[in-house]
């Protein structure tokens, strides 16, 4: 269905952007010729000996201004119709498998957290990749805090879950807002620069009543000046002398605009990337409470974010605008253009410096209920878990998110309590570390609001903790071994603290000789069974099931099988129950000619 849809919306797309090139041709073909009518003008006044001809060049001039502020509009309208369609072809690639296109979040990678490393959460074909759909690096940042820091309050994951669902309903919104976005892409140093903009930094007009008086008084001088020379009620070579005055004024604070025109320059491409996503959010009706939340929080105290803002970008445009040395000299001299703009920015902040961070963080986090709105309508097949109070963890046909639809196998497996584990078995290469990948990338879809590659899935929420990829540290001195005993002993510190785990682990102890590890690994499972917790160890070694002689009522063996046909290896990838009988490390060995 979305496959379908996303085909459909480019070629409607497509035919949109073909009536707007034509659109652009006629502006630009009307341009010309009001460029062609302010020639002939000239040619007929200068042939004429006619100068009152002159004045009718002021209707070509006027023409011209116009056409060029449609055309600017036009072809931004354009722009957005291209990034609109690179969008849609984005959504078909990733429906066929291919989402490299999206920022993968490499950024984000650290072995140290509780599982983020362990189950591909960031990185290259990571779960990030799969769902990233921000537009800047702060929404990105925001994005991948929002999945790293697991939830675990009900309340929180069902007002997420009915934002998401709502999310997932607006594509065409969500279009929209990706849209414009993504044409206006911004550097987070830029962001964070803007959203801690205080008045203080404009160490100017301390004595605000006297400047006051400057900025209205020595305009109307100004223009009293103009209208005597033009008069000539004065002599000209007055107004040169007069002049000085306000280009001396500015001068004595050239250092402080030169400053802040820097900044501004910089910001300008922030400020109009958030008045535009402020404006799509304030103007679009919400129902789900944390979606009307991010919107509220865009209009503080009666004052609407996308009209703050959009005045900000019009106060740093007009700053800007000195970039033309001429324009500057003409304007500074007969207006103090650098000081009256830059009073109204320290008045602008004075005012708004307080809300700016709150209003730049309600886009970055509407961007991150887009993309899991987006994830949602892609992924309409999925569904949404339940939060259960009756199963710890229940879930039937559950697969890996990240896998096609053909190639996904799907198990089944529930959990009754906490103080519940499973031990799964299996060979090599049968798909314990997948499964256990699945479950630990499904809980945190659960916990983000986020539908679930399940057909169903109800669970109790808990933190979620895995010990899966250990890796040594030559820059700390530390061996693989020691460095999964940390890794161990963060679980067992959670747990004598009285925080509740859902646990995933694969083999456990790999570092050491086979006996000590099957010693160690049936203590410290013996030792998680008296906590608070639950959860799943893939192991090779068989011995760790007897545990489930000690604790038949705890304890559950589950194995993924592996036959032998035809001298080849077939594996079905399902979950079973019971213990694993067939290994296959000797059969490859000899397979590969690495042993006879």
């Amino acid at each position: 269905m979305s496959l379908e849809f996303y085909t459909n919306r480019i070629e409607t797309l497509a035919e949109k952007k073909t009536v707007q090139k034509k659109k652009i041709s006629l502006i630009t073909s009307a341009r010309i010729a009001s460029f062609i009518l302010f020639v002939i003008i000239i040619v007929v006044a200068i042939q004429s000996k006619n100068s009152d001809y002159f004045y009718f060049l002021i209707l070509p001039i006027i023409l011209f201004g116009i056409l060029l502020k449609f055309h600017q509009r036009e072809k931004l309208k354009l722009n957005i119709l291209s990034t609109k369609i690179k969008i849609n072809q984005q959504e078909i690639n990733c429906l066929n498998g291919n989402y490299s296109e999206f920022e993968n979040g490499k950024e984000f990678i650290n072995s140290q957290h509780g599982f983020s490393h362990d189950i591909d959460l960031f990185g290259e074909k990571s779960l990030f990749q799969f769902l990233n759909r921000t537009t800047s690096s702060s929404s990105k940042k925001r994005f991948a805090n929002y999945l790293s820091n697991y939830n675990s309050k009900q309340e929180e994951i069902t007002n997420r879950q009915e934002a998401v669902k709502e999310a997932s309903t607006k594509n065409a919104w969500r279009e929209e807002f990706r849209a414009n976005g993504l044409l206006f892409k911004t550097k987070e140093s830029n962001i964070n620069e803007v959203a801690n903009w205080r008045a203080s930094e404009i160490a100017l007009f301390e004595n605000i009543g006297l400047w006051r008086v400057i900025l209205w008084a020595v305009p109307i001088f100004m223009l009293v000046v103009i209208v005597g020379v033009s008069y000539s009620l004065i002599p000209a070579f007055y107004l040169l002398i007069a002049s000085f005055i306000p280009l001396g004024i500015t001068a004595r604070k050239l250092k402080i605009i030169n400053e802040q025109h820097l900044k501004i320059s910089e910001y300008l491409e922030v400020l109009k990337q958030h008045s535009i996503l402020s404006n799509l959010i304030e103007n679009e009706k919400f129902k789900s409470e944390q979606l009307q939340l991010i919107k509220s929080a865009l209009v503080d105290n009666n004052k609407s974010a996308n009209t703050e803002i959009k005045e900000l970008a019009n106060i740093t445009q007009q700053l800007d605008n000195r970039s033309n040395p001429v324009f500057a000299i003409l304007m500074n001299a007969l207006f103090l253009w650098d000081l009256q703009y830059l009073l109204k920015l320290k008045n602008w902040l004075a005012k708004n410096e307080n809300s700016l961070q709150n209003w730049f963080e309600a886009v970055d986090e509407m961007e991150v209920y887009a993309s899991l709105g987006n994830f949602a309508f892609n992924q309409s097949e999925f569904n949404y878990p339940e939060l259960s109070q009756t199963h710890f963890f229940e879930a039937e046909e559950l697969g890996h998110p990240l896998l096609s639809e053909n190639s996904r196998i799907t198990s089944s497996l529930t959990i009754n309590n906490l103080q519940e584990f499973v031990i799964i078995t299996g060979a090599n290469m049968a798909g314990k570390s997948t499964f256990l990948r699945a479950v630990g990338i499904n809980l945190v879809l659960a916990s983000s609001g986020a539908p679930v590659c399940a057909k169903s899935f109800s669970y109790t929420p808990t933190q979620l903790f895995t010990s899966m990829r250990t890796s040594d540290s030559l820059s700390d001195n530390e061996s693989y071994f020691y460095s999964e005993l940390k890794r161990l002993q963060t679980i067992v510190e959670k747990l004598k603290s009285g925080e509740k785990l859902f646990v995933i682990l694969d083999e456990i102890l790999k570092g050491t000789n086979s006996k000590d590890k099957a010693e160690g690994s049936k203590k410290f499972v013996k030792q998680l069974l008296n906590y608070q917790a639950s959860g799943i160890i893939a192991t090779h070694d068989l011995s760790l099931c007897s545990i489930k002689e000690d604790f038949p009522t705890q304890v559950q063996t589950h194995y993924f099988d592996v036959e032998i046909e035809n001298d080849e290896l077939v594996f079905d990838y399902k979950l079973k129950e019971g213990i694993c009988s067939n290994m296959n490390a000797e059969f490859l060995m000899k397979k590969m000619g690495i042993t006879e």
